[in-house]
């Protein structure tokens, strides 16, 4: 038996999590059958070596396929709908919009979206913490007149508690609470317009409404591993959290993080896998700063089972290979990348279904 690891203590703000001893393999055992921060905090760092890495992702691999299935799902995405009203802006991000996408366009690119057999659609940005509810209930019932697609709305913390249990008898889905991070003050200087506070507040209405609820991660902005961890266990808190998404830093330029280092695909993998270990049953996506290449080993550190197909874009169609670039009206564009995905994941030996699974 190989010599048994013992690490530093990893911190976090305000916490710490103290060493575990034992083998690799010991800690993944542990891991596997009621893992703790602790564990969960070494497995995260021990498995920076490689031969580790893959035996943690082999688990975590097992373990998706044992609580998701083995065949990945379609969704697609129509984003930048509502203006970004935070302010300041944050520190990493150059993806919003100061204006609001016509109701008619996100109408006519959801039917699109039917039309080319996908079965649900998540409407993202922005977000204004007075509210965006009259704005977000009267486009929902624009869009029940056509269409009863799985819909599931990403706007931040702009919405009451009443409007919660509006959009769940309208038929949404679910509704996204993306933390980012869960260190204050790392919050405070990366979203010093936005509140951590309402971003937690919306997933415990949420929790309290009955209402799926998605959350994302973003990793590379400087937090510790404890904070992960820290992140992680308190998602696990919630009954109806369905899905969290990984985002991998890009330092934009233009932006206030500009200079920081472009985070590396094996932190976030890495960090995915001891996630699934968490959360054996929640759907753990890939979000921004990634991209198709990037799922590979997404797969194969545990990462599933919901693929993006498709997206709108108002901009120039961009010439991806493989993808289908169908023009939906002036200035609007379906991109399908299905046909790219699909022989990726055949490779891997894996079918798909715009089937959406219930929550």
């Amino acid at each position: 038996m190989s010599a048994g690891y013992r690490s530093k203590v990893v911190k976090g703000e305000g916490r710490s999590f103290m060493p575990v001893e034992g083998t690799f393999k010991e800690l993944l055992n542990q891991g596997l059958t009621g893992i703790n921060p602790e564990v969960a905090a070494e497995l995260l760092e021990l498995s920076a070596e490689p031969g580790n890495a893959l035996e943690l992702f082999r688990a975590a691999g097992k373990m998706r396929d044992e609580h998701l299935g083995m065949t990945l799902w379609w969704s697609a995405g129509i984003s930048r709908i509502f203006p970004c009203r935070v302010a300041p802006r944050c520190g990493y991000c150059s993806y919003f919009t100061d204006e609001f996408m016509p109701t008619e366009q996100i109408v006519s690119s959801i039917q699109a979206l039917e039309s080319s057999g996908f079965r649900q659609v998540h409407l993202s940005g922005g977000t204004d913490l007075r509210g965006y509810d009259r704005e977000m209930l009267e486009l929902v019932q624009a869009i029940r007149r056509v269409s009863a697609i799985d819909l599931e709305i990403n706007l931040g913390p702009s919405f009451r508690r009443e409007t919660i249990r509006a959009l769940k008898a309208l038929g949404v889905t679910s509704v996204t609470s993306s933390l980012e991070v869960c260190n204050d003050s790392l919050f405070h200087e990366a979203k010093p317009g936005d509140s951590l506070s309402a971003r937690r507040r919306l997933m415990e209405v949420c929790e309290e409404e009955g209402m799926s609820v998605r959350s994302m991660i973003l990793i590379g902005l400087g937090e510790s591993y404890a904070d992960r961890i820290s992140h992680l266990f308190y998602l696990k808190q919630f009954r109806h959290l369905y899905h969290v998404r990984f985002s991998r830093f890009y330092p934009y330029p233009g932006t206030k993080f500009s200079g920081f280092p472009r985070c590396s695909p094996w932190e976030l993998a890495r960090t995915l896998a001891v996630a699934r270990l968490i959360l054996p049953g929640v759907e753990l996506g890939l979000a921004a700063g990634n991209d198709h290449d990037d799922i590979p080993l997404w797969f194969l550190a545990g990462g599933g089972n919901q693929l993006l197909g498709a997206g709108i874009t108002r901009d120039p169609a961009p010439k991806l290979p493989g993808a289908r670039i169908q023009p939906i009206g002036q200035d609007l564009y379906l991109v399908d990348k299905t046909p790219l995905l699909r022989q990726y994941v055949g490779g891997m030996g894996r079918e798909t279904t715009f089937e959406c699974p219930a929550k």
